[in-house]
C-alpha cells in the first residue's frame, strides 16, 4: 500500500500539470506548462540524493522503515499543495513553493524504489521472485491509475475550467490522505517485520563500499534504466496528455472526456499486465523480456510519439495505448527483480536506488520537458529511439537466465 500511495502522489502532479500550471505562474505565459514541466523535472534530479539517504537507511535499519519514512515526506507534500497559495495571491512565491515541494517529493520518490523494489524482491521465494517483485510495477501503475481516475471523475463532475480552479487542490489533498492512511497501515507491519542490521563483519552500505565491489552492477543498471524510464514517462504521461489535448482541439470537452476515459482503461491493463510478465521472467528468465522491450522500444517509438500528437478517435487511441503498454510490461515489470539480483545484500538497495535514480534522473523525469521544450519535434524522437537502444545493449550484455545473488546473499526486511 505505501508504494501505490507513493506512486498516486508523484503522477497526481504530472497528470494535473496541464490544469494547475496556470495557478503557480502567469495565465498569460504560453511557456507556464514547460514551466511546470521543468519542476517535475526537479523531482528526478534530486533523487539519488534520496537514493542515498534513504538506501543507506533501508540497508542498515530495514526496508519498510525507509519505506515508511518516505511515503511520510511524499504526502506532507502533497498536504503542502493542496493548500497553497497561487500566483494571482502571492506572485512569484507560489513558484517558489512548487519549487520547494519538487525537491521534498524527488528526495522522497528517489528513497521509496530503492525500499519497495529490494523489499519485494527479497519477499518472494526462489523461482517466484519475478511474480512477486512485478507487484511494484503493478502498484506504480496502480498509482497512475487512481491518479487517472480522480481526473475522470473531476471532469464529469465538473469541466475543464473547474479541475483548473480547483480540482487539483481535491487531488493533492486525496494524495496526503491517502498517504496518511497508508502509514497506518504500515505501523502494524513494521511491528512484525525484521529490522536487524547486518552482523558486524559485513562491509558497511556507504557509497564508498557501492563503488568499490559493485561498481560494474551500478553502471548496469544506469544503462538499463536510461531507456527503460525514458520510455516509462513517454509513454504513460507524454503520450496521453498528447491524446487528451489533441482531442481537446479537435472535438472539445466531451472528446477530451471519452479520450481520459480510454486512457484510464489502458491503465487498468497495463497494471493487470504486470504480474504477468513477472511470472513469464520466472519461466524464462530476465533477460528474453529485456530484450524484447528494447527491440520492440527501437522499432516502435518514434511511431508511438507521432500519432499521439494527431490521433483522437477513442478506440485508435485504446488500441495504441494497449499495445505499446504490452511493450513496456516486458521491462516495466522484470527492471526491478533484474536490478536487485545483481547486488549484494548491504548494498542493495543503496546499489538499486542510486542507479536508478541518476539514469532516471537524467532520462525518465525529464522526458516530458525535453518533448515540449523541443516542440515535439524529431529530434525528441531521435533522442528516445537512442535511449531504448542503450538499453537494449545493456538486456544484451545480461548473463541468460535469472541470476541468484538474492539466493546467495539473502536480505533484510
Amino acid at each position: 500500500m505505501p508504494n501505490l500511495v507513493q506512486w498516486f502522489n508523484l503522477y497526481v502532479y504530472a497528470i494535473f500539470a496541464p490544469y494547475f500550471r496556470t495557478e503557480f505562474f502567469d495565465a498569460e505565459s504560453r511557456d507556464s506548462l514547460i514551466y511546470v514541466y521543468a519542476l517535475f523535472a526537479v523531482t528526478f534530479v534530486v533523487r539519488p540524493v534520496g537514493s542515498w539517504l534513504f538506501g543507506r537507511f533501508a540497508d542498515t535499519r530495514g526496508r519498510m522503515a525507509a519505506l515508511v519514512a518516505a511515503v511520510a515526506l511524499m504526502s506532507a507534500g502533497s498536504l503542502a499543495l493542496a493548500i497553497a497559495p497561487t500566483e494571482r495571491v502571492v506572485g512569484a512565491w507560489a513558484a517558489v513553493i512548487l519549487v520547494v515541494v519538487s525537491i521534498v517529493q524527488g528526495i522522497a520518490a528517489g528513497g521509496e524504489y530503492a525500499a519497495a523494489t529490494v523489499l519485494l524482491s527479497e519477499s518472494g521465494t526462489r523461482g517466484h521472485r519475478g511474480f512477486f517483485a512485478s507487484f511494484q510495477g503493478a502498484t506504480i501503475v496502480g498509482g497512475l491509475v487512481l491518479a487517472q481516475g480522480l481526473l475522470l471523475v473531476l471532469l464529469l463532475v465538473g469541466d475543464r475550467t473547474s479541475v483548473s480552479q480547483w480540482g487539483w487542490r481535491v487531488a493533492f489533498a486525496a494524495g496526503g490522505a491517502a498517504g496518511l492512511a497508508s502509514l497506518w497501515w504500515a505501523r502494524g507491519r513494521r511491528r512484525s517485520a525484521s529490522t536487524a542490521v547486518a552482523a558486524t563483519s559485513t562491509p558497511p552500505s556507504t557509497m564508498a563500499e557501492l563503488l568499490r565491489s559493485s561498481w560494474r552492477p551500478l553502471v548496469w543498471v544506469m544503462l538499463l534504466t536510461a531507456g527503460g524510464s525514458a520510455a516509462f514517462y513517454t509513454a504513460t504521461v507524454t503520450v496521453p496528455s498528447l491524446f487528451r489535448e489533441t482531442a481537446f482541439a479537435v472535438g472539445g470537452a466531451p472528446a477530451e472526456l471519452a479520450v481520459t476515459g480510454v486512457v484510464f482503461a489502458t491503465f487498468v491493463v497495463l497494471m493487470l499486465l504486470q504480474p504477468a510478465g513477472g511470472a513469464l521472467s520466472d519461466r524464462i528468465g530476465r533477460k528474453p523480456l529485456l530484450v524484447a522491450f528494447g527491440a520492440a522500444g527501437v522499432l516502435g517509438a518514434g511511431v508511438l510519439v507521432s500519432t499521439a500528437a494527431r490521433e483522437t478517435t477513442a478506440p485508435t487511441v485504446f488500441g495504441i495505448l494497449v499495445l505499446a503498454f504490452a511493450i513496456l510490461t516486458c521491462y516495466l515489470s522484470v527492471n526491478g527483480i533484474a536490478k536487485a539480483e545483481v547486488f549484494p545484500a548491504h548494498v542493495r538497495a543503496l546499489g538499486v536506488g542510486f542507479g536508478y535514480a541518476v539514469a532516471n534522473s537524467l532520462f525518465g523525469g525529464t522526458a516530458p520537458l525535453v518533448y515540449h521544450a523541443s516542440g515535439g519535434s524529431i529530434g525528441f524522437i531521435v533522442y528516445l529511439t537512442v535511449l531504448l537502444g542503450v538499453t537494449l545493449a545493456a538486456a544484451l550484455a545480461m548473463r541468460g537466465g535469472v541470476a541468484t545473488a538474492l539466493d546467495v546473499s539473502g536480505g533484510r526486511a
